[in-house]
């Protein structure tokens, strides 16, 4: 069973999202709110700035496995989401679900099946959690380094393909009244003087660190934003 991490809002221990490693946060109330963060390897990045920024309003729980496609993430919905009896739920899926196939231009998670997976997985953590469902879009690619890193793979990964499946999350989440965390716009066109080549790394897919704080304090006021109201 693969382990979850419980990051209480300790910057102390921000290493153990990633490692799956549990934390204690002595000052953490018992009816604290519980965030579930949900995502691939670019949420594993910023949860640590997530959970700092939300100390002392809330506890911060991330799966320390990389959710991979919007398919993994449905398939592992009990494990990462219900049985942490989350308040709110933020959680992201597309870029492995963009994963195009060199030989065939398949997608590894079609758009059809993509639209498809999201309903189900906010219909199942509305109704087995009653958690407020959050939505993150998914982050920029910059196709000429991402390419230049993976030219010996099978598979290409494009920010055109990331707009058309971020257009197709927006309209579910809008369908669904969910509230949506545009982090590709965040990213895409960062205030000044940032610019998407300084925040993206080498392999123009992961975060450099400066990102990784931009996005995790983006992430936290959103979240905290729909938090319910502060115990007396």
């Amino acid at each position: 069973m693969i382990a979850l991490s419980r990051v209480m809002l300790l910057s102390g221990f921000a290493a153990a999202i990633a490692s799956g490693i549990h934390a204690d946060d002595e000052t953490a109330r018992p009816d604290s709110p519980r965030v579930v963060l949900v995502g691939d390897s670019i949420q594993l990045s910023y949860a640590p700035s997530v959970a700092r920024h939300l100390a002392g309003r809330a506890i911060v729980i991330s799966a320390a496995a990389n959710g991979g496609d919007s398919s993994n993430v449905l398939k592992h919905l009990e494990q990462w989401v219900v049985k942490e009896k989350p308040t709110v739920v933020h959680f992201n899926c597309g870029i492995h679900d963009t994963k195009k196939f060199k030989s065939t231009g398949a997608f590894q998670v079609s758009p059809e099946q993509y639209e498809a997976n999201l309903r189900e997985i906010v219909a199942r953590i509305r109704k087995e959690t009653g958690a407020m469902v959050l939505f993150a879009t998914t982050t920029p690619i910059l196709d000429d380094r991402a390419a230049r890193h993976r030219r010996d793979r099978d598979y290409e990964l494009l920010d055109a393909s990331v707009r058309q499946y971020n257009m197709i999350a927006k309209k579910v989440m809008q369908d669904l009244a969910v509230p949506i965390n545009d982090l590709h716009s965040a990213l895409a066109t960062p205030a000044s003087p940032d610019r998407v080549e300084q925040l993206i790394g080498s392999d123009g897919v992961h975060l450099q660190p400066q990102a990784t704080e931009l996005v995790g304090k983006a992430v936290a006021a959103f979240v905290g934003s729909h938090l319910p109201s502060r115990h007396p």
